[in-house]
């Protein structure tokens, strides 16, 4: 079975039993039931246990933190991270055959018994590259991050979100607006994928200080799949957070009438999904 480069730390973050085998390399972290009810790996109880409590309201964003804490215990810090879900993972080629239905458009789709720990060994495999990244998409038709938060969740959140992190430092005030305009996204943000370690700790730290402030002050309760305020908002800060590296990042290579899109062919990668038999959806609803 292939190995991940011992330069990787992966981890992959899962709430409940897991759906498939995870390879060799790749470090569980279990979040609610999961702490209990699935064996191997670590807790978040015991990686970042002032989180548990707040695990309603940030979601799996959470396991990011507690990856985050994973990353400070190794005695040699690695020089990228990955980060996985019990079922979404990205892969630097094509491995799925169609895409899955629902909101994310970029979302490609993977029969569960198509799945197993020797091929999720081989296309979690970055290679030398830096970045894989979920394929971004644009987001214009619906008024950019505030427009589409809206759409789909509580704007009002957002706009708490976005107002902590400029208190904080995280988004300067000049950028707040360019902040919730902006239309390029990156599904998963600093959550989903692969990344240098010296982008990635800065980037997931400065997450965790604005959640930290939101769920102090805000004590928001939603229903369903909309009881994960934070989550959604720091996939937002995490995106704008990578777009704004590598629109900085440009080279005089990259030919300038493709922008925004000239970091793409670098560091996009494929998101996929593993559905169930007669699965066939993924719902982001409100």
């Amino acid at each position: 079975m292939a190995e991940l480069a011992p330069s990787l730390l992966y981890g992959c973050i899962t709430h409940g039993p897991l759906w498939i085998e995870m390879p060799p390399g790749v470090e569980l972290l279990r979040l609610g039931a999961a702490q209990d009810a699935v064996a191997g790996g670590y807790t978040l109880r015991e990686l970042a246990p002032e989180w548990e409590a707040h695990h309603p309201v940030v979601g799996g964003t959470i396991g990011a933190f507690a990856m985050k804490a994973l990353v400070l215990r190794q005695p040699r810090r690695p020089a990228r991270v990955g980060l996985c879900q019990y079922r979404k993972f990205v892969t630097r080629t094509r491995v799925a055959r169609e895409r899955a239905r629902g909101y994310y458009r970029v979302m490609e789709a993977l029969p569960r018994q198509d799945v197993d720990a020797q091929r999720l060994a081989n296309w979690l495999q970055p290679g030398d590259a830096a970045f894989v990244v979920c394929p971004p998409f644009r987001m214009h038709r619906e008024g950019g991050y505030l427009g589409q938060y809206g759409s789909h969740h509580f704007a009002e959140d957002f706009l708490r979100f976005t107002a902590e992190a400029v208190e904080l430092g995280v988004i300067d005030g000049r950028d707040a607006a360019r902040f919730m305009a902006e239309t390029v996204f990156i599904p998963g943000g600093v959550e989903l994928g692969v990344y240098p370690t010296d982008f990635w700790l800065p980037a997931i730290s400065a997450i965790e200080d604005v959640v930290r402030v939101c769920v102090r002050r805000y004590p928001t309760a939603r229903e369903g799949t909309q009881a994960r305020v934070w989550a959604y908002c720091a996939e937002r800060l995490g995106s704008w957070l990578l777009v704004r590296h590598f629109r900085g990042a440009s080279t005089a290579a990259d030919p300038p009438w493709r922008w925004p899109w000239h970091w793409r062919r670098r560091v996009a990668g494929h998101m996929n999904l593993i559905l169930d038999d007669g699965q066939a959806q993924y719902h982001v609803g409100r």
